[in-house]
């Protein structure tokens, strides 16, 4: 055996002893490299995961507001006077890009509504679901007639013993908007003049108001006369004598004539429009308002009315009530007629996007 054996093994051993002393090195080299890798495509996954939820979270978002934007558009010509107020219609729209939104329309005043619009999103690349909810106030902008009494009359009242109107504003366990709702009271009438027929037997309420700039009045009056013709069913007439029969609910109605005579009973929830004369020789019980834009004649009638009653005399005819005429101011039933001919206020309603925010 040459003495260059025991070299060589000595040297293959201290190759060994240094493969082996590096191994665990190399070894927890590559462990820190995978974790590092792990973590890095961790971080990856969920910027990407984050950023895909808020897309689709600004998503729903826009589909909400477009589901209520749909809503407003279509919105029914009877408003929400087909409902009583604390119900909830829900219906379900579809945005132009396919989302489904489910829009609940709560009535919680005459004139004012809640829509709610719920979307639930989940497509693909998102893990897990979206869901938006969003809630607007919604005002309805009913004409502008200018009621400033329980009677408003832009001519003389006349009547006779005991013709009662009263402006106390009453809520009642039949009120439409509950009887615990707030109350506001107006002048019981406001006309240019109060006249007693005959003269001695009718001194009218002691508080009214007497109308002098009849032109500010009549001009407001032909402004929302214009909204009155243009959103009202209108029914013609003749010289036949009208009938008006009781519908469930809160209706709006034009009884377009020269000269409109009820004579059999008749009654009318609602908005109750005359274009012309009313003559009233029989029995006309009205819940809401009721406008005449000539003469209104109700002697030797029975003219109730809850809620409203405005003539505007147009040609300066004096305004004749009977002794059987009532009319006793409500704002409800006033703000529950004039609903079945309002719309949708642009503002202040604004989606959440809207460039003023």
């Amino acid at each position: 055996m040459s003495c260059s054996e025991p070299k060589v093994r000595s040297a293959a051993a201290e190759r060994a002893r240094r493969a082996g002393f590096v191994l665990p090195f190399v070894v927890v080299a590559t462990a820190i490299v995978a974790i590092l890798a792990l973590a890095a495509i961790s971080t990856v996954w969920r910027g990407y995961r984050a950023a895909r939820l808020a897309a689709n979270g600004v998503r729903a978002q826009f589909a909400a507001d477009e589901g209520v934007a749909l809503q407003l558009d279509a919105w029914p010509a009877e408003s929400l006077a087909s409902v009583a107020p604390g119900t909830t219609i829900s219906t379900r729209v579809t945005t132009a890009v396919g989302d489904s939104v489910r829009v609940r329309i709560t009535r919680t005043q005459p004139l004012i509504a809640w829509l709610t619009a719920d979307v639930i999103l989940g497509p693909l690349g998102t893990p897990g679901l979206v869901r938006r909810h969003v809630t607007r106030v919604l005002s309805l902008d009913p004409p502008a007639l200018p009621i400033v009494g329980a009677l408003t009359a832009i001519a003389a009242v006349h009547g006779q013993d005991p013709t009662t109107i009263d402006g106390r504003d009453r809520a009642d366990a039949t009120d439409a908007c509950g009887a615990l709702r707030d109350t506001v009271s107006r002048m019981p009438i406001a006309s240019t003049a109060l006249v007693d027929s005959p003269a001695g037997t009718w001194t009218g309420p002691s508080a009214s108001l007497t109308l002098v700039d009849t032109a500010t009045v009549r001009a407001a009056f032909d402004q929302g006369w214009i909204s009155v013709l243009a959103r009202s069913p209108v029914r013609t007439s003749d010289s036949m004598p009208q009938r008006l029969a009781p519908l469930p609910g809160w209706h709006a109605l034009l009884l377009d004539g020269t000269t409109v005579s009820v004579q059999s009973r008749s009654r009318w929830r609602g908005l109750l429009a005359v274009r012309g004369d009313l003559v009233v020789t029989g029995s006309l019980d009205v819940e809401g308002v009721l406008v005449v834009r000539g003469r209104l004649d109700a002697r030797g009638a029975v003219l109730r009315v809850r809620g409203a009653l405005l003539v505007a005399s147009v040609g300066n005819r004096d305004v004749e009530l009977g002794d059987q005429t009532r009319v006793q101011y409500d704002r409800c039933a006033v703000q529950m007629a004039l609903a079945t001919i309002a719309v949708p206020r642009t503002r202040p309603f604004s989606l959440w996007y809207s460039p003023q925010h």
